[in-house]
């Protein structure tokens, strides 16, 4: 899917030295950083739930060492 969108000039040209060094093009570069991205908001949604469904579960002991 296409998709266009504009960077700022010193943001541009920082992604284009990062492709430049690992020798990829800058829309390779892009993707990998939206990947990456998607992955530690998958990770932190994650934790969230994880952290709610102890908190409901562990509440009586929570609240006794609080």
């Amino acid at each position: 899917m296409a998709t266009t969108f504009n960077l700022p000039p010193e943001l541009h040209e920082q992604v284009r030295r990062i492709a430049a060094a690992e020798r990829r093009s800058i829309t390779q570069t892009l993707i990998v950083a939206v990947e990456e991205y998607v992955q530690r908001n998958q990770r932190a949604a994650k934790v969230d739930a994880l952290s709610a469904r102890i908190a409901d579960e562990d509440a009586e002991l929570l609240h006794r060492l609080a």
